[in-house]
């Protein structure tokens, strides 16, 4: 019987220890997972800040393109067209860049001598 007694103590502890180590790595693993939840909310946010800035951009551009064509009433706008979901994936770094560019296009274009000049009076 000292046999069998001893042998279930030995089993306890390996059950025990065993249950111990798990522990340990579910602790570990649970630590580790709420490290990338919170790093992924984070980038998160940080991306939803630079859409807000590039949109912000986008208004403001739009906007300013409606102050320097006021002088071209003949162009009609209907508003602000709509996202163009074919363009290329860009960084929003270069969605800026892009839209500086077509501005500034914008405005040379407009500073450029018309090539039919409206008649006075």
């Amino acid at each position: 019987m000292t046999d069998a007694v001893e042998r279930y103590r030995e089993l306890v502890e390996l059950a025990t220890s065993a249950g111990s180590r798990m522990r340990e790595h579910e602790r570990e693993s649970a630590e580790r997972l709420g490290e990338a939840v919170a790093a992924g909310k984070q980038r998160q946010e940080e991306s939803a800040a630079r859409r807000d800035e590039v949109l912000e951009d986008v208004d403001a551009r739009w906007k300013a393109a409606l102050g320097a064509l006021w002088d071209e009433r003949w162009l009609r706008s209907d508003g602000k067209p709509a996202p163009d979901r074919s363009a290329p994936d860009a960084t929003p770094e270069q969605s800026r860049r892009a839209l500086d560019e077509a501005f500034v296009e914008l405005y040379d274009a407009l500073a450029k001598p018309r090539l039919l000049r409206r008649k006075k009076g």
